[in-house]
């Protein structure tokens, strides 16, 4: 399968930490040019240069991705220095932890407002900006970086974040039904619990709190490779969809299964 990137420019938001970082590393090595993007330019730029310090090519900008003249700025930019984005990996959010989103009546309007505002509203308008530039080259790869938070829910938490990731996966859809005929392809992916770094720990806490069925948590890597398939030209034939990676979170239930095999 190819999935090389040369020639084609990737927008990457969040990218300065994570899965964004991960993603941007991993389609550099393919040969993109990286835009990776963040709220916080310094670690935006930090990424940039590590790519740039592995060979590959990149520059950073700072992007608050609920801001439209933010995306239109940062667009234009690249469009003039680059050329236009065909690959764009929203993966930017506002984690419900962050934003104290808890239960639908503990948390505040403005709390809902917040989180609808980056983890819908802000993927929404990015892909709203390089769609025209992606039906004009008549090619264009959208990743929508949703959660398996979308698929399943825990009582008492997250109640905004949940929501905004669900409403990611019709957001994909309506776009990869009426712009694939014009050759732009736009997918989901829902990562499961994500560790960066090595926490001996946290990992065993892991494996025993699935009842031994999913060994490890997943690491940026898995869900960086799975947005670069879906980027290049291996996943041409996949719109539409969401692809589900967690190691299996979401394929039993924990304590069922740990009750059969005692």
């Amino acid at each position: 399968m190819d999935t090389s990137l040369h020639g084609r420019q990737a927008l990457v938001t969040g990218a300065g930490a994570g899965i964004g970082r991960g993603c941007a590393l991993a389609l550099a090595a393919r040969g993109a040019t990286v835009i990776a993007t963040d709220i916080d330019r310094a670690t935006a730029q930090a990424t940039s240069e590590h790519i740039r310090a592995a060979g590959g090519a990149s520059e950073a900008f700072a992007l608050d991705i609920g801001d439209d003249s933010a995306w239109e700025s940062v667009l234009a930019a690249v469009r003039e220095r680059h050329g236009p984005v065909t690959v764009l990996v929203n993966n930017a959010a506002l984690k419900a932890s962050v934003a104290g989103d808890r239960g639908l009546l503990d948390s505040s309007l403005e709390v809902w407002d917040r989180v609808v505002a980056t983890n819908l509203r802000g993927p929404m308008l990015g892909a709203r900006r390089v769609l025209p530039d992606m039906i004009a080259a008549g090619t264009g790869a959208i990743t929508m970086m949703t959660s398996t938070a979308a698929l399943y829910s825990i009582s008492g938490f997250a109640t905004a974040y949940s929501s905004a990731k669900a409403g990611m996966i019709g957001l994909t859809r309506t776009i990869a039904a009426t712009y694939g005929p014009q050759g732009v392809r736009c997918n989901a992916v829902a990562p499961g619990v994500i560790m960066v770094g090595d926490d001996t720990a946290s990992q065993e806490a892991f494996r025993k709190a699935t009842g031994g069925l999913v060994e490890r948590t997943g690491v940026p890597a898995d869900i960086a490779e799975t947005v670069v398939f879906l980027s290049s030209d291996a996943g041409s034939y996949i719109n539409g969809q969401v692809l589900v990676v967690d190691g299996g979170i979401t394929a039993h239930m924990p304590g069922l299964s740990h009750s059969q095999n005692a």
